[in-house]
């Protein structure tokens, strides 16, 4: 007999169908008027939202084009640097605004849904604790009374902090991440300790601080209903149920520390060739992805190298021509994005490279100005720079992953470094004979009276790690650059090493054995550096190490609806924190029905922000559903915001729209409380600091960011599907 699917019934007259912005993705930014995101996004490699969809100045276009599509709800944000730019300084006209907005949305006949926090807030209330600080709760109940004040009765729909379950990510690193996701991110070389400290008060600060926003937001407006919406990964429903039972046997803080040392700590630890790796290494996060980075120590950028005679002067003048790159690079990655139109050709070294543009074969060079600097010092008046710098590349030290302690003492012997002056100006970069000579060079003569201080050996490390390896031994290995002036080069006469990266080898030593001569050099090039400080056999091991420490940790939980249904450590979730919200809201994306490895990496790299290789389980979102109605019997659901890129996992935007709302169907005719369904975005928006591109456009309009001056707002076919639906009432 053939099986088929009972035919689902159609959404209730009631059931709310919306879209979303929020003030950060979608507002144009000011001048001077900075979110915590804003600082954030001008570190190297993010993008800064600039005029984003400029939601300020167009919100009524949106709210016309939501209405058009049948919707109900529009949700929006507060940019709360904009209403309080200074503490208890509140702007009448940006309140005003919003008012605007507000009476936009009920006149075309729909309800807002107003956020208070979207991941952003401003640079004063970081000055006094941010999130983690004593005061945050009060200080967000007093922003929530205002906002309730300011806007009135008109709004009865709230989400106090959005994805509380996100921010974690601002404290914590997993180990195989360059960096921290999102701000503020902990000071350089937070210890373990310190970021298990920080993850238990910011969740205890943001259930504190959501209760006291919905009191404060009942106060004023009492028929008010306040919820929040985590942000879940889809798992298969056992595993989930396991990571949730993992949740609610934390009570104490040393239960929380060892499941947050799993995500910040690889199980095994690495074991290369050598223990450090400082040879001009950009910190990115594909590299990331395969050993640790220390703080940066310099910060260099890719320009374009020519011969003197050429007639190249800009970028622009090599459309259609040839330009090389060292094979491994940051510039062999990104060269065909930086220089659309240009033929890439890789070579193996930077001699390979030179010689190739001094036989012709070749238009430029591409690569780091500091290593060109060098370059062009050793070759007097045959080539020159031309354009100005078209990336910012961080140097770092790479380290093998799992060994915290390494990587502290790494830290400190880089900011020491730093400090002491040992890092010259780039131009004094290009001479590596004078930096070595301290007689000629009074920076690098200052700078090494005051490295010589003596330090004091460490202690022993715990047997096993790699700290304790490199103490038994008795020397640190350093794999350097033999052929960069500046940073590390040897001379073809004297055989002598010279540059910024050997001294600071030397005073990693220094900081392990109070010796700085206790240190050996392999030399290393651009494609080997990866090699040398992991084997194949553990790389092949990253991505079920990656799913330990994914899936035994805490964070992983549903664990801010675990603690609204009491069922968290008082530690977490104090007493008075359960049941506080009048809906049950949540954000869903992605998701896997199974421990295939294939999906799981697929996962970790949605969980990454790369969205366009994100696996696609419409079946997650009803199992959710189901989980928030057998925990809350009763309780009204929404589904804050749900969508797609253009395409994830081959599943086209419209079709993700199709089959995610099918399952929501299917969970109403189970008799789930279901209420609402808004997806995000209703247009194209900067999404928190990624180049703007298919990958990362959640818009059911499409506005091209970077190429159209206009932000004209184009239909895409989940626009209209999404019509249909609310039309027909039918997924």
């Amino acid at each position: 007999m053939f099986g088929f699917r009972r035919a689902l019934p159609p959404f209730p007259a009631a059931f709310r169908f919306g879209v979303g912005t929020a003030d950060h993705q979608c507002e144009a930014y000011v001048p001077g008027v900075d979110d915590i995101w804003d600082l954030w996004e001008r570190r190297p490699g993010l993008t800064p939202r600039g005029r984003a969809a400029d939601f300020w100045n167009r919100y009524a276009e949106d709210v016309q084009k939501a209405s058009a599509l049948g919707c109900r709800v529009f949700r929006f944000s507060i940019a709360w640097s904009r209403v309080e730019p200074s503490p208890g300084n509140y702007d009448r006209d940006a309140f005003e605004h919003y008012r605007q907005v507000i009476r936009a949305i009920q006149e075309a006949q729909m309800d807002p849904l107003v956020t208070l926090l979207h991941f952003v807030w401003p640079p004063h209330l970081e000055a006094r604790g941010g999130l983690i600080g004593n005061d945050f709760p009060v200080i967000f109940a007093d922003y929530a009374t205002e906002v309730a004040r300011q806007l009135g009765p008109e709004v009865k729909d709230w989400i106090t902090i959005n994805e509380p379950t996100q921010l974690i990510y601002g404290y914590i690193k997993p180990w195989w991440e360059a960096d921290y996701r999102v701000p503020p991110g902990l000071p350089e070389g937070a210890t373990l300790d310190e970021q298990v400290d920080a993850v238990g008060r910011l969740i205890r600060n943001l259930f504190l601080a959501h209760i006291a926003a919905r009191e404060a937001i009942h106060a004023v407006i009492p028929d008010a209903r306040v919820g929040t919406n985590p942000v879940l990964l889809g798992f298969p429903p056992w595993l989930q149920r396991f990571l949730n039972w993992s949740a609610t046997r934390l009570q104490s803080p040393g239960d929380l520390a060892r499941h947050v040392r799993r995500l910040v700590v690889r199980p095994l630890p690495q074991r290369g060739t050598v223990d450090v790796v400082a040879a001009t290494f950009s910190k990115t996060p594909q590299r990331a992805g395969r050993v640790a980075f220390s703080t940066d120590y310099y910060v260099a950028g890719q320009r374009l190298c020519v011969l003197a005679a050429s007639s190249v002067n800009t970028a622009s003048d090599l459309v259609g021509r040839t330009v090389v790159v060292v094979i491994h690079s940051t510039a062999e990655q990104g060269a065909s994005v930086l220089l659309p139109g240009v033929r890439i050709e890789s070579v193996g070294d930077y001699r390979a490279a030179l010689n190739a543009l001094d036989e012709g074969r070749t238009d430029a060079l591409l690569a780091d100005d500091a290593i060109l600097s060098g370059l062009l010092n050793q070759h007097p008046g045959r080539y020159r720079l031309v354009g100005d710098r078209l990336t910012n590349e961080r140097y770092a030290v790479g380290v093998p992953h799992g060994d915290p302690q390494l990587l502290q003492i790494v830290d400190l012997a880089v900011r020491r470094f730093r400090e002491s002056g040992a890092i010259p100006a780039a131009e004094a970069l290009a001479a590596p004979r004078s930096l070595a000579d301290p007689v000629t060079n009074p920076l690098a003569r200052a700078a090494a009276s005051r490295l010589s201080t003596p330090a004091t050996p460490l202690p022993w490390a715990p047997t096993g790690t790699l700290l304790r390896r490199i103490q038994e031994r008795g020397y640190l290995i350093a794999g350097i650059r033999t052929d960069v002036p500046g940073f590390g080069y040897r001379d073809p006469e004297t055989g002598t090493l010279s540059g910024i990266e050997i001294d600071l080898a030397r005073e990693i030593a220094r900081q392990i054995f109070g010796d700085s001569d206790r240190v050996r050099f392999q030399p290393t090039t651009t494609g080997s550096r990866l090699d040398l400080l992991c084997s194949p056999i553990q790389r092949l091991l990253d991505p079920l190490l990656k799913t330990i420490s994914v899936f035994s940790v805490v964070v992983s939980s549903n664990w801010w609806h675990l603690g609204m249904a009491g069922k968290l450590s008082k530690a977490l979730c104090p007493p008075q924190c359960i049941g506080q919200q009048d809906f049950v809201g949540f954000d869903y994306y992605w998701g896997i029905s199974s421990l295939r490895i294939d999906r799981i990496r697929h996962l970790l790299e949605a969980a990454g922000r790369h969205f366009d290789q994100a696996p696609v389980w419409p079946g997650a979102l009803y199992h959710m559903l189901r989980f928030h109605a057998d925990l809350f019997p009763g309780k009204p659901i929404l589904i804050v915001e749900n969508g797609c890129v253009e395409v994830a996992d081959r599943v086209s935007r419209a079709s993700y729209l199709r089959r995610h709302l099918g399952e929501v169907q299917r969970a109403i005719g189970k008799g789930m409380n279901v209420e609402g369904y808004v997806c995000w975005s209703i247009t194209s928006n900067r999404e928190w600091g990624l180049p703007f591109d298919k990958a990362s456009d959640f818009g059911l309009y499409r506005v091209e960011l970077d190429r159209d001056p206009s932000l004209a707002r184009v239909p895409t076919d989940a626009a209209r599907v999404f019509h249909e639906i609310i039309e027909k009432r039918r997924g």
